[in-house]
């Protein structure tokens, strides 16, 4: 972790939890991690819990005096409108979210998405002001082919004239290998590493310097309290985007308490 960015934990809860899991989990990470309750106390990283959209605002009001932000796992891909079903950005904003999941790789390899809907997404959620969390990576068959690097690159490249346009807003690139999501295999963290690099190069490149050292490059795929800080410890990556291991309050709690572990006292 670079000491210049705050490490970001971002709990993707997925199409998963009730109202009543919710409630437990918020009680139990009170006691885990009591300094997120505790307006006195000085907090090492952030926490961003993305709930499914019923709970949004019912989560939201639990953890109003806690310093965790709540996300949306998706938005629409329009403003608004005749488009049943869909949730714009504008309603995100207006019941408090903080953060946007976007192009998230279930939504582009399962539900169909295509690079054009996941920049209009972008467009949306740099709009109304929320931090999107865009994430890329590469599925097996690219990974293997050698390919990872030039794949991950070119989801980008889709989104660099929406960056472009808001070159003063915050944006987190999380890099998620697509066949080590909810598998148990894990990208080696120096293979995790070198892709974070190129993410970084590419911010460099495409939005200048200032956005590639100030924006968050996320690890997500299967990352557990036992290998977060493998991932960390390396420099480039700056938290994880947190699938199954995100769905207990002792298992996320575990992997704040480990991502905090490795920032130095001041």
């Amino acid at each position: 972790m670079n000491p210049e960015r705050t490490p970001l934990l971002a709990a993707n809860w997925k199409q998963n939890q009730v109202w009543g899991d919710c409630e437990r989990f918020v009680g139990s990470l009170r006691k885990s991690c009591p300094e997120y309750f505790d307006s006195t106390a000085e907090t090492q990283i952030e926490i961003a819990i993305f709930p499914p959209f019923p709970y949004i605002g019912l989560l939201g009001g639990l953890l109003n005096e806690a310093d965790i932000y709540v996300g949306a796992q998706d938005v629409s891909r329009f403003g608004g409108g005749a488009y049943t079903g869909e949730v714009s950005s504008k309603m995100l904003a207006d019941i408090g979210c903080d953060y946007v999941i976007v192009g998230h790789s279930e939504r582009r390899h399962v539900m169909g998405e295509s690079p054009e809907a996941t920049a209009a997404k972008l467009r949306f959620v740099l709009e109304a002001e929320l931090i999107p969390v865009l994430c890329v990576g590469e599925p097996l068959a690219e990974r293997e082919a050698g390919k990872a690097r030039e794949y991950t690159l070119a989801q980008l490249d889709a989104a660099k004239a929406v960056l472009k346009d808001y070159p003063e807003e915050s944006v987190v690139v999380a890099y998620e290998p697509v066949w080590a999501i909810g598998t148990g295999r894990n990208a080696e963290p120096k293979d995790a590493q070198e892709m974070a690099q190129a993410v970084r190069g590419w911010m460099k490149k495409a939005l200048g310097a200032d956005a590639a050292s100030r924006n968050l490059v996320l690890y997500g795929g299967s990352a557990t309290p036992d290998n977060i800080t493998k991932y960390l410890e390396l420099g480039e990556i700056d938290g994880a985007l947190v699938g199954g291991a995100s769905l207990k309050a002792d298992s996320f709690g575990a992997m704040v308490k480990a991502c905090s572990s490795l920032i130095p006292p001041d």
